[in-house]
């Protein structure tokens, strides 16, 4: 490998586990997001938004620093173009990247799950925020 394409797969390998912590701090910042719809904390909720951002920001980051370097080492964006990448690496290091890449796997398969939740939750949440503003037909009022 030369050295280049080691830096680039370095780049890559850093950056899984680095993504490991940043949803590690994301999960249950999602999680508390939802109880937070339901409390009705327009406060808080602002808050835990605002911290999600950097996290978010950083993640996508990474995403697309890994996608560039699987580019530039002539990959296509695919899970077999990652097993190329552990399999040049030495064998005690490709363990430990395989299992981190799982890992990663299923905390964004987690996160992505909060979110979907969440995203349910906040529909709800306006849902209910309309009706209480404009009260549908089938309300009664009474008429003036």
């Amino acid at each position: 490998m030369t050295s280049e394409a080691s830096r680039l797969v370095q780049n890559f390998v850093r950056s899984v586990g680095e993504d490991i912590a940043l949803y590690r701090k994301l999960a249950p910042l999602l999680q508390d997001q939802r109880m937070l719809y339901l409390t009705f904390d327009a406060e808080k909720l602002n808050q835990n938004i605002n911290t999600q951002k950097p996290l978010i920001e950083k993640l996508n980051a990474n995403a697309k620093m890994r996608s560039q370097v699987m580019d530039k080492l002539g990959l296509p964006l695919e899970q077999s173009s990652t097993e190329k990448i552990f399999n040049a690496l030495p064998q005690s290091i490709a363990y430990k990247v395989r299992h981190q890449w799982q890992t990663l796997a299923s905390l964004i398969e987690q996160c992505q799950q909060l979110n979907s939740d969440n995203g349910a939750s906040s529909a709800a949440f306006h849902e209910l925020i309309s009706s209480l503003k404009e009260p549908s037909q089938h309300t009664y009022t009474e008429l003036l």
